[in-house]
């Protein structure tokens, strides 16, 4: 990885944590007001850089989470038409209780069933169902699944899990639309 990756890297890492921070943080009003305003300040340095920055679509790519800092970072293994990765989700993911928002696993789903279908070709999503079979636990290191069950045509049907450790926390099946271009 060269240094430009490895500063981005630090920089996602560091955005995650603060989101983590902030979720967390029960800090007097006039704190908050404060880190607000450095934030403000933090944005504007990068402001001018937005353009210059191309949107990071390569699935897989060097950064996890192809650099979104609110996707948990997937460490995941590739094999055709299957991929299959670890990820622990933190409090900034949470939901009722001690349990991870359920929007928070169908956008982890979207994006390792994306990765999955994409290696098929360019495609976008058409469908995604998520069955939760059960709470998704926090700070608990979890395997995620997702494989081609078919292509026909344009349409590539996927399908994944994510367990934590035998118990499955949730299915997903989807569909994703074969395109030629991006746009």
């Amino acid at each position: 990885m060269d240094d430009g990756d490895s500063q981005a890297r630090e920089l996602l890492d560091a955005t995650r944590h603060l989101a983590d921070c902030v979720w967390r943080s029960h800090a007097p009003p006039e704190v908050r007001g404060e880190v607000a305003a450095e934030l403000a300040r933090l944005a504007e340095r990068l402001g001018p850089f937005e353009e210059e920055a191309p949107v990071r679509t390569e699935i897989g790519g060097p950064l996890p989470g192809r650099g979104h800092p609110l996707l948990p970072p997937v460490v995941r293994r590739a094999d055709p038409g299957r991929i299959i990765g670890t990820v622990t989700y933190t409090s900034v993911h949470a939901g009722a209780g001690e349990a991870v928002h359920g929007g928070q696993v169908m956008l982890l789903f979207d994006e390792v069933l994306g990765g999955v279908a994409g290696a098929e070709a360019a495609s976008r999503t058409a469908s995604l169902t998520v069955d939760y079979r059960s709470l998704t636990p926090m700070g608990t290191e979890l395997t995620v699944e997702g494989w081609v069950d078919r292509v026909d045509g344009r349409k590539i049907y996927v399908s994944g899990r994510l367990l934590d450790g035998d118990r499955v926390c949730a299915e997903a099946h989807g569909l994703f639309v074969a395109v030629s271009d991006w746009a």
